[in-house]
């Protein structure tokens, strides 16, 4: 009963921010085509631990680091890295997809990824931290993912916008751009909690 209700505790929180931007599509993408980001999504994780414990290595020992060399670590081994982990997926899966037609379709995919992403790492972070961990990152780290997506899928839709109007430089300028914005919130983010620094913490979470 315990390991159901921790299992509850890290999916919970996925499904409600997949459901709810679900929702808000007006034209509604396939359940095949989401299930299939969502899963794709959890298996980003893989390359991004891989890509993460090597680029780590470079940094050498997270608790000796100084301030600038650990802002460095944070924003190219696990923000960097994870971005274009999920990056990848939606790009390889959705971008040329015919059901891709609205802007807002290109949040709902990266999104979808987002989660799928979340949903594994809620899974192994709530079994070995608990229910107190579980709660936190629901509030926290599953959304942070969810905004992310939503960054990230917000300038692949331009990107998409752009190219169907013929304007390469603007198409690509927007497909860096959705692998830059999100990696820097999710930096910042992460910097704050590796620094233990509260206020910016809360201050960052507020805006």
């Amino acid at each position: 009963m315990e390991n159901f209700t921790i299992l509850l505790i890290a999916i919970l929180p996925v499904f409600i921010i997949a459901f709810y931007v679900y929702n808000k599509d007006r034209d509604k993408e396939s359940k095949k085509l989401l299930a299939k980001l969502l899963f794709y999504g959890m298996l980003s994780c893989i390359p991004a631990i891989v890509l993460e414990v090597g680029l780590g290595r470079l940094f050498g020992n997270e608790e000796t680091m100084d301030l600038i060399t650990k802002f460095l670590y944070v924003f190219i081994s696990i923000a960097l890295v994870e971005e274009i982990c999920k990056w990848y997926f939606v790009y390889k899966i959705a971008y040329k997809h015919p059901e891709f037609d609205h802007i807002y379709d290109a949040i709902v995919y990266s999104v979808f990824v987002a989660l799928g992403f979340a949903l594994f790492e809620n899974i192994f972070y709530v079994f070995l931290g608990g229910v107190t961990i579980g709660l936190l990152r629901a509030i926290t780290a599953v959304p942070g993912h969810a905004i992310n997506g939503i960054i990230m899928g917000e300038y692949l839709g331009l990107a998409k916008k752009y190219e169907l109007r013929g304007s390469k430089w603007k198409s690509k300028r927007y497909l860096y751009l959705s692998i830059i914005m999100p990696s820097i919130t999710h930096g910042i983010y992460d910097y704050c909690l590796l620094t233990g620094n509260l206020n910016m913490l809360i201050i960052f979470l507020i805006i």
